[in-house]
């Protein structure tokens, strides 16, 4: 755990978006393209035996997978929130306890 510093606020987070392009033209040119080499492997896989276009292939078919996974942004906010109350609150405190502190030193010398 960091040692919290009481006058420095949190600087926001960065949003790294990087977009991405989509042509339909190359990707059904791209699918057209695996579909003739597969057909062309399996006709020499009969022949010649496995090929290194399959083990490919394989791993290609695979879904894309987020890192974000359902239900982790519905508590997020509120845990947000209470981390910035208990800062708030320590904050709070110390700056009273400096004040008290302060006036005592102040009447009694």
């Amino acid at each position: 755990m960091a040692i919290p510093s009481f006058f420095k606020q949190n600087k926001p987070r960065g949003f790294n978006y990087v977009p991405r392009y989509y042509d339909p033209v190359s990707e059904e040119l791209e699918q057209r393209r695996k579909a003739w080499s597969k057909e062309s492997s399996s006709a020499e896989d009969s022949v010649d035996g496995p090929s290194s276009a399959k083990a490919t292939e394989g791993g290609a078919n695979q879904p894309y997978r987020s890192r974000i996974m359902r239900g982790d942004m519905r508590n997020h906010f509120q845990r947000r929130k209470e981390r910035a109350e208990r800062h708030t609150t320590i904050r709070l405190l110390v700056i009273i306890i400096i004040i008290v502190l302060v006036v005592y030193l102040y009447l009694r010398f």
